[in-house]
């Protein structure tokens, strides 16, 4: 029997490796590299209880377990980057239209870029006034 056996036996019915994982190993990683700057003792063992905690979680057998600690996480991560993605697509939309103001109410008024001159009716109060796009 080879290593690879051996080892697919020996991981069978364990975890794994997930997501939550793969972002500690990224955290000690860093935290190490940290280290390595910053003389403080704490965060030697910091890394080291984090690297158990991970090998903890790959070795564990409780999967349901391990797995609503991952569905936790990736939650957490959606709404982490949803906060910015939401940011960034306001963005990327704005560079399709362009927002001008009613001069009378101040009213937001999104036109398509490229038209030209265009004659603005405002939604609101019913005001018009040209602009360029």
């Amino acid at each position: 029997m080879n290593w690879r056996d051996r080892l697919n036996r020996f991981m069978y019915g364990r975890y794994g490796q997930d997501q939550f994982s793969r972002f500690l190993l990224a955290v000690c990683l860093v935290l190490l590299v940290l280290s390595f700057f910053v003389r403080i003792p704490e965060l030697s063992l910091l890394v080291l209880l984090l690297l158990g905690y991970v090998y903890f979680r790959m070795l564990s057998r409780n999967v349901p377990a391990r797995y609503a600690e991952n569905q936790k996480f990736l939650e957490l991560k959606g709404k982490v980057l949803g906060f910015f993605k939401g940011k960034s697509s306001r963005a990327e939309k704005q560079g399709d239209h362009m927002i001008f103001r009613c001069p009378k109410c101040s009213q937001k008024i999104r036109i398509p870029r490229g038209k030209g001159m265009v004659e603005i009716t405002c939604p609101k109060c019913r005001t018009r006034f040209r602009k360029r796009t």
